[in-house]
């Protein structure tokens, strides 16, 4: 089911380190990869492995990620992207240490804003889900038993005219690589 949902799926800055299995599927993000937008700061990257399907309408879609060992700001989760400048994203942000946050992001012509919810501890599981409405309005859910979720916020970003890219991403500010394993990906 899994592979059969992502044969439609393509990369932007393709993960190095790639394998599909039974299980899932299993990405390593390349040190130093992030996906942030802070012009005054000069902290800008575009480069974590973002694998996505062009989505059109309203839609929703729902992502099972088992995270891997805790890096400096580490992450894996789900992002909606109109172009280079205008995206979204939630996932799991670990530390050195073991503890994590659920990190959601919304970019625009001014940069990233983030907020945070803290976790106790990183998950053997996380899910995470986005819904894009007719309006334009998208919300952002996290759960930690994939049943019951947690809406974190409710916001809009501008349409590009193909649509939206919608898609799973893993990045990894450190200087170490990070590994996580996709487990399900489902759109409604």
């Amino acid at each position: 089911m899994l592979l059969t949902t992502l044969r439609d799926f393509e990369w932007l800055n393709e993960a190095g380190e790639v394998s599909f299995g039974e299980r899932g599927v299993k990405m390593t993000a390349a040190p130093e990869t992030d996906f942030w937008m802070n012009g005054a700061g000069g902290y800008c990257k575009h480069n974590g492995h973002f694998f996505f399907c062009r989505q059109n309408g309203a839609f929703t879609m729902t992502v099972c990620w088992r995270p891997g060992e805790a890096a400096d700001f580490a992450q894996c989760g789900l992002m909606v992207r109109a172009d280079e400048k205008h995206w979204c994203k939630i996932s799991l942000m670990s530390k050195t240490g073991g503890s994590c946050h659920i990190a959601s992001v919304v970019t625009g012509e001014a940069g990233s804003d983030m907020a945070l919810v803290p976790a106790e501890s990183v998950p053997a599981e996380i899910w995470f889900r986005v819904k894009s409405h007719d309006n334009g309005a998208l919300e952002l859910f996290y759960s930690f038993n994939g049943v019951v979720f947690t809406a974190v916020r409710r916001f809009y970003l501008p349409s590009a005219p193909t649509g939206a890219e919608a898609g799973v991403f893993i990045c990894c500010p450190a200087s170490r690589p990070y590994t996580a394993v996709l487990s399900s990906i489902e759109f409604a």
